[in-house]
This record gives structure tokens, C-alpha cells and sequence, in this order.
């Protein structure tokens, strides 16, 4: 059984909303740095969860989040991503569904 990508899209834009909570320091403090959480989607099957910060240019900060099963899936991921302005505005990312 393969990766269920609606799944994965929804625990992705789940940690981005983690993320949109919190303020531009904390953004900042996660450039170069990576985050991994395994968790239980929705269909009870493991997910990992990669959170990555990277400078973006002119003081704003991308997180990218990427979400796969551990499995081939890692290959290509379903990736969401967000940037945040040093002013605190976000603006929606991209990703790949």
C-alpha cells in the first residue's frame, strides 16, 4: 500500500499551522536546522513528519515541511512549505501534492 497523499498533505499543513502560531524569532531559530517527528496519521498509519527552516533571503525564513511513510515514499515526499516576513506576516507556500 502506498503513501495516501491526502493524508500526508493534512498532517503537513497541520505541523504549518503549528508553525503560523508561533512568531518570526522562533522562524529564525530554525534556520539550518531540521525537525523530525514519526506520527499516526488520520488512517492510523505512520507518517514522518520533517520540518526544515531555511533563510530565504532579505530576513525572511522558509519552513518547509515534508511528509512521507519511511518508505519509498521518502523519494518524493509530499512537501508543503510557508515563509515568514520579519515583519510577522506569512505568505502561503507552494509544495508538491
Amino acid at each position: 500500500m502506498g503513501l495516501d497523499r491526502k493524508v500526508a498533505a493534512r498532517l503537513a499543513e497541520e505541523r504549518l499551522d503549528e508553525w503560523r502560531r508561533l512568531g518570526h524569532h522562533d522562524w529564525r531559530a530554525m534556520v539550518d536546522q531540521r525537525e523530525r517527528r514519526d506520527v499516526t496519521g488520520a488512517d492510523g498509519r505512520r507518517y514522518v513528519v520533517v520540518s526544515s527552516g531555511l533563510d530565504d533571503g532579505d530576513g525572511r525564513v522558509r519552513i518547509a515541511v515534508a511528509v512521507d511513510d519511511g518508505g519509498w515514499s521518502a523519494l518524493a515526499p509530499v512537501v508543503r512549505d510557508e515563509i515568514s516576513r520579519p515583519g510577522g506576516s506569512g505568505t502561503a507556500g507552494g509544495g508538491l501534492a
